[in-house]
């Protein structure tokens, strides 16, 4: 099914590309790597340009990352980052679930069979990554299309831990909504106008992705001739400003004619204005409008955007709470603690994160996915830790833009193409074989995944733990980050 993102046109950018070979040229139309497979044709396709990524190539992706991208991945017991598969919150709401206890049901054995009994709750797992495939909708209720965001939850254990935050779930979405009505208007006055002859108000403003729609009304006498044109509006988001939008208006012009029939007369502009921001730009916080353009009214709006979580968003983060609350009981660890099986409404509440948003209509779950592929850099008690993490130390976190995700779509392209030639070179569609037998071509995918880019985010991660620990242990930020240099040196490996 289609998964768009778009409620407007937006902006293309399209990178040269590398031809994989054709299935003219290559005989081994599909390879597998536990037990995910990719089909040369059906499924490569999906990575072109415009194209939504599909599940097979998502569950494939994350596998090869889960074995790529931590150290010695391949040979660990279980990867640091959990996945179940695309499929995996859909089933678990199936069949009328009330929640996510009721819905364990369903997907009973997943777990179990992918990582082993009470795996969630082992010391080599830092959190689960669960890709969330949501139906967008209207103002008037009707389905909009697809999207895709990951739901990431940090430091899991028992239902109820009074020593420290468990399941804490990050929602990490590259097409973000958000929604505030000024009740009173926010105002402002045409510059050298009288109060109340030339007056603009907005009554709405509203974020999708990088899309901005105000709702504004603007009415003049004619005392200062014709209402200023709302297309050279100037908006201001995180820095930077943005021009041209698209205007609607309610209607035609309304005019009537000035004294004895002379003089622009009254008028008035009613509609909405559409804005295209850029990848970066924050959907929370402070929108600055200087309507008609700078400083042709006075003063610049200064319009407050907050989010907030929504319904569907509570309904994830209960569900998937309800979800480990009973393979927590079920599993091996309900045993050493079975008091912790308390029987009160899962949390429903999760850290909504500020990141960068997608400039494409297709491009969700490749941000979801290099999501993953950041995160599965780091070990098990850095993700255990960071579920101490405040929103704003979460935010700051380099987290991918649009500009990444069209080079890690690039490399993977590149990546997948080597490895089917490989498969068709070694006669094997096996991928563990291939990855085992070929530490070259091990290296070659796991670049395709992991690069600069990357390793800024785990270094990132790694000073806020770094000032973490110093704050709970009272220590110096300087002497903490030594140590563990040293440390790390005399493991013969980067410090986690």
């Amino acid at each position: 099914s289609r998964r768009s993102c778009r409620r407007h046109p937006v902006r293309r950018l399209v990178p040269p590309r590398s031809a994989v070979a054709s299935d003219a040229e290559m005989s081994t139309l599909e390879i597998v790597f536990r037990r995910s497979s990719v089909h040369l044709v059906h499924d490569l396709k999906c990575m072109d340009e415009g194209a939504d990524l599909n599940d097979a190539l998502l569950d494939f992706f994350v596998r090869l990352g889960q074995a790529l991208v931590p150290e010695n991945g391949l040979d660990l017991e279980r990867p640091p980052v959990a996945f179940l598969g695309s499929h995996f919150y859909d089933v678990l709401c199936k069949g009328g679930a009330t929640d996510g206890q009721s819905g364990h049901a369903n997907v009973a054995n997943w777990a179990k069979r992918r990582l082993g009994t009470g795996v969630f709750f082992q010391s080599d797992v830092g959190s689960l990554a669960v890709a969330v495939n949501e139906t967008l909708r209207d103002d008037k209720g009707e389905d909009t299309g697809k999207h895709w965001w990951l739901a990431l939850l940090l430091n899991l254990g028992p239902p109820s831990s009074p020593s420290e935050p468990v399941n804490v779930m990050l929602c990490l979405d590259s097409y973000s909504r958000g929604d505030t009505t000024f009740d009173p208007p926010s105002r402002t006055i045409l510059a050298g106008a009288d109060f109340h002859a030339y007056p603009m108000e907005v009554q709405n403003l509203s974020r999708a992705g990088c899309h901005v729609l105000i709702r504004f009304r603007a009415k003049g006498d004619g005392s200062a001739g014709p209402l200023p044109d709302p297309k050279a509006s100037v908006i201001e988001v995180s820095g930077k400003k943005f021009y041209d939008p698209e205007v609607e208006l309610d209607g035609d012009e309304k005019a009537s004619p000035g004294p004895e029939g002379g003089g622009a007369g009254n008028q008035l502009h009613d509609g909405y204005m559409h804005f295209e921001l850029d990848s970066e730009c924050m959907t929370s916080g402070e929108h600055v409008l200087e309507y008609g353009g700078p400083g042709v009214y006075k003063p610049p709006l200064r319009l407050i955007l907050k989010r907030r979580m929504n319904v569907f968003q509570r309904h994830v983060a209960s569900f998937l709470r309800g979800y480990l609350r009973t393979e927590w009981s079920l599993g091996k660890a309900a045993a050493a603690a079975p008091a912790t099986a308390v029987q009160t409404r899962p949390n429903d509440e999760a850290k909504v994160l500020d990141v960068p948003q997608q400039e494409t209509a297709n491009d969700c779950g490749f941000f979801m996915l290099e999501q993953i592929f950041l995160v599965l850099q780091l070990p098990p008690p850095t993700l255990r830790l960071l579920a101490k993490a405040s929103v704003a130390d979460l935010v700051a976190l380099p987290w991918p833009k649009q500009q990444d995700i069209l080079l890690r779509k690039e490399k993977l392209h590149s990546g997948l193409g080597s490895l089917f030639s490989a498969a068709q070179n070694a006669g094997c569609t096996d991928v563990e074989v291939l990855l085992r037998q070929d530490a070259e071509l091990r290296q070659l995918l796991r670049a395709s995944m992991v690069d600069e880019a990357s390793t800024a985010f785990r270094e990132a991660v790694e000073a806020w733990e770094v000032r973490q620990h110093c704050q709970e242990s009272g220590g110096d930020a300087a002497s903490e980050a030594k140590r563990r240099r040293v440390t790390a040196g005399s493991n013969g490996h980067s410090a986690t």
